[in-house]
């Protein structure tokens, strides 16, 4: 063979060994970036199930605290019920169609249920005084509930939040 044919010849063999030795280089880069992506796919993944636990167990921790407040102080919770529903109803706007429909009949009900609500009402706060309860301190325990809630929501909030970036950092 003439020199050109094997400087040909060499020049390919060194092209094919270039071609092969670039492509197991490829082939090694790209199950390493594969290895990697799934590493941190797994991690987020995990992160995300620990942040998920960990509020679902502050959130059993808040609600056994507020079952706890409720079985120590139920009179507070239902004076707090009905307040916020006689805030409700009195919120609500009368419409035209309810004024129509009952007519005389809704009037006389309406007066019933205002007799029913103050006797109520009276009953309640003689129920409440001979208990020893007066209307600040059922405040105080409704408001110190509402705070203990809020608290334990923040908690939860914060904690999944912590949770999830210190396993994405991980």
């Amino acid at each position: 063979m003439s020199k050109i044919g094997e400087s040909i010849k060499s020049a390919a063999d060194n092209a094919k060994d270039g071609l092969a030795s670039a492509k197991a280089k490829t082939s090694r880069s790209s199950a390493a970036a594969r290895e990697k992506a799934t590493l941190a796919f797994e991690k987020s993944k995990d992160a995300a199930a620990a942040g998920v636990e960990q509020s679902r167990e502050i959130a059993r921790q808040a609600k056994a605290k507020t079952t706890q407040g409720i079985d120590h102080n139920p009179l507070a919770i239902v004076l707090g019920g009905i307040a916020l529903g006689a805030i409700v109803g009195a919120l609500l706007p009368r419409t035209e169609r309810e004024t129509k429909i009952m007519g005389k009949t809704g009037k006389k009900l309406n007066k019933k249920a205002r007799k029913m609500a103050e006797a109520a009402k009276i009953a309640g706060l003689g129920q409440a005084s001979t208990l020893g309860l007066n209307s600040e301190a059922v405040r105080t325990q409704f408001r110190e509930l509402v705070s203990k809630a809020a608290l334990a929501v923040k908690a939860a909030g914060q904690a999944a939040s912590e949770a999830a970036k210190d396993k994405n950092q991980g």
